[in-house]
């Protein structure tokens, strides 16, 4: 059995993380398991390793040029119809024809997990003649071309995303089996226009569990120069300006916390720290952090993870934050919902507003402790992370394919 993974993007991303880890999960299977990949960052690190896994579309000259005039003209036409867009967004008519490709003559089953910014086109989609398993790790597959419906409401409801819409229900195959990686993604799927005509299965995503555990929080505090005797509010988001990371909502609901209790830790790409200022609160901001062993001396100095994204595919931030046994606040009807039980795990906010937020953060910081070892029903939950059993789970889909 051979799988070829589909995956664009920087190593550093999300699709492309979790892919990696299911691909090298599968080998523990007997699968033979490659990907291909068109981020040309990651071919010169790969050629640097050796890899032999990572495949690449190989461009002659000519096609590079072409490949960028491509780009180019969706950026323009991304320009045109949304001014001032700082969220990721892709039209998919730009791409490469998928079926030319060699590495796709090889495989006996395509796994798709994430095809924006100019890698697939979607019109070749159709082309495709072999079984193929399609991971949603965002919403694009089934919208006129956001990746987060919240980021471009107004161009969601206009007549291009229509026709988008219509391209994209045309182009798909009736033998994709798509595979959402929360319960929330999957309902959002079958909601949709696009999608409402397929079966979508739910398989979590998966997390590095050797890389994420719980040790002493004096320890973890200690190797990140951390020094206080406050409880240790933790935030991360990759990008606090977007709006569906829910950074406005958070900072708002600290404005009235008793910031003389309290350090907030932050992770991520942040610009906001005159508004910390403003609020009076002890803070450190550590930047963005591609590091699983500091990621995991981060979680472990905390007291309390916020989760405030407003829709999220996934997002791995609260189920690492979980596996190092620290409680989580998040929003009712997210993906974290679906796993933090309300005051066992954390705390469940049911409304989306600065003044709940700040009752289930305080409730939590007073009322729960950072874990010292997991306890069996938490374990359960982290199960469903494991990459053994999600790789298991896909081997299923696979071997009922042939």
């Amino acid at each position: 059995m051979k799988i070829l993974h589909i995956v664009g993007g920087s190593f550093e991303d999300g699709a492309f993380k979790g892919a990696s880890i299911l691909h090298n999960s599968l080998k523990e299977f007997g699968v033979k398991s490659k990907i291909l990949n068109n981020n040309i960052k990651n071919k010169i690190y790969t050629e640097n390793k050796l890899s032999e896994d990572i495949l690449f579309i190989q461009d002659s000259h000519f096609k590079r040029v072409l490949k960028y005039l491509k780009i180019t003209f969706e950026k323009i036409l991304k320009t045109i119809f949304l001014p001032t867009p700082r969220s990721t967004f892709t039209f998919g008519f730009f791409g490469e024809d998928l079926t030319k490709c060699e590495a796709y003559k090889d495989a006996d089953i395509i796994h798709i997990h994430w095809i924006g910014q100019g890698f697939i086109d979607i019109y070749s989609l159709s082309k495709i003649n072999k079984p193929v398993v399609w991971t949603l790790r965002d919403m694009w597959a089934f919208t006129g071309g956001a990746h987060y419906l919240i980021d471009f409401p107004k161009y969601e409801k206009s007549f291009l995303s229509k026709i988008v819409k219509n391209i994209k229900k045309k182009s798909y195959p009736k033998h994709i089996n798509f595979i959402a990686i929360s319960n929330w993604l999957r309902t959002k799927a079958q909601e949709s226009y696009v999608l409402s005509n397929f079966n979508i299965k739910r398989i979590y995503n998966n997390i590095d569990l050797d890389k994420f555990k719980i040790i002493p929080k004096n320890d973890a505090k200690r190797k990140l120069n951390i020094f206080t005797s406050k409880k240790i509010i933790l935030y991360g988001a990759q990008n606090s300006q977007s709006k569906r990371k829910g950074w406005k909502i958070f900072s708002e609901s600290l404005k009235n916390i008793d910031t003389s209790k309290y350090f907030l830790l932050i992770f991520g790409k942040f610009w906001s720290e005159n508004i910390l200022d403003e609020i009076g609160i002890e803070y450190k901001t550590l930047g963005y952090v591609n590091d699983s062993e500091k990621m995991n001396c981060i979680y472990n100095s905390a007291d309390a993870f916020i989760f405030t994204s407003l829709q999220e595919a996934f997002g791995k931030t609260w189920a690492e934050a979980m596996t190092c046994g620290l409680p989580v606040v998040c929003f009712e009807n997210t993906s974290a919902s679906e796993i933090v039980e309300h005051k066992i795990d954390g705390f469940v906010v049911n409304e989306i507003d600065p003044v709940h937020l700040r009752n289930g953060i305080e409730w939590v910081l007073n009322n729960l402790e950072k874990r010292k070892e997991l306890d069996q029903p938490l374990e359960k939950k982290i199960s469903n992370f494991d990459p053994k059993n999600v790789a298991a789970k896909y081997v299923e889909i696979y071997k009922s394919l042939k």
